[in-house]
């Protein structure tokens, strides 16, 4: 990741402030925290759908049981190297140990957040691996991106670098995910269990409530633009994330 805008920090504790209240919203399920997070965010904020999601695959994402593709809340990267923990608190004691041994470029969380380049982004290491507070502070980060570049896809680039060498192949990543995540949503409501005429909406598995909550305004969909490096801005490589 890049480094964030110091002076618009407060920008995020408000956005905390008004979203979430102390991690409630987080799930049990540790291989649906991440997603559930990265599309809440999305939809309060009016974040392109699956953008988040997708970024999160990217940077945390590993096999689940079922065989799909997840973004695992308790993972580190420590000098260009990946550890999947089993728990949040065997992924907090590690980012410890690292940091008593005076290692900073420490990436946790559903969205790799690194602690050296936003030292301010959590109050504690266990609120670096809560994640809706993981996932918050990474679209705060991500529409602070967006206001300062000429798309969101260059935006996503900037993310993990400023350097358009490094953050091309990253956004074309992302993108590809993107895309198989958007392939993958059609097809779950091709296969969506109908209602027939002698099984009532509970027996479905639907609420009225369904159709009124969380609805997602034909406006706010997005498709991800075609990649073209050209787009991307020239930066110095001193703002590399790694």
């Amino acid at each position: 990741m890049t480094i964030a805008s110091p002076a618009k920090f407060l920008i995020l504790a408000a956005l905390l402030a008004l979203t979430f209240t102390s991690g409630a919203h987080a799930t049990s399920n540790d291989w649906q925290a991440c997603r559930d997070a990265a599309a809440r965010l999305e939809k309060q904020h009016g974040l392109p759908e699956g953008m988040v999601t997708s970024i999160a695959l990217v940077e945390s994402g590993r096999r689940s049981p079922d065989g799909t593709h997840q973004a695992w809340p308790w993972t580190i990267n420590a000098e260009g190297r990946a550890y999947y923990f089993a728990t949040r608190q065997e992924a907090v004691d590690a980012v410890r140990r690292l940091l008593a041994q005076g290692k900073r470029t420490i990436d946790v969380g559903c969205m790799q957040i690194n602690l050296r380049f936003h030292p301010r982004a959590f109050t504690s290491v266990e609120e670096a691996f809560d994640p809706m507070s993981n996932v918050a502070y990474a679209a705060y980060f991500l529409r602070d991106l967006e206001s300062r570049s000429d798309s969101w896809m260059q935006a996503i680039g900037r993310y993990h670098s400023f350097s358009p060498s490094l953050n091309a192949r990253y956004t074309a990543r992302v993108q590809a995910v993107w895309k198989r995540e958007q392939v993958a949503a059609t097809n779950r409501v091709a296969t969506a269990t109908p209602i027939t005429p002698t099984q009532t909406a509970a027996e479905s598995g639907l609420r009225l409530s369904s159709f009124t909550e969380d609805t997602i305004p034909v406006s706010q969909r997005f498709t991800p633009p075609a990649l073209s490096t050209s787009s991307f801005i020239s930066a110095s490589a001193d703002n590399l994330a790694r």
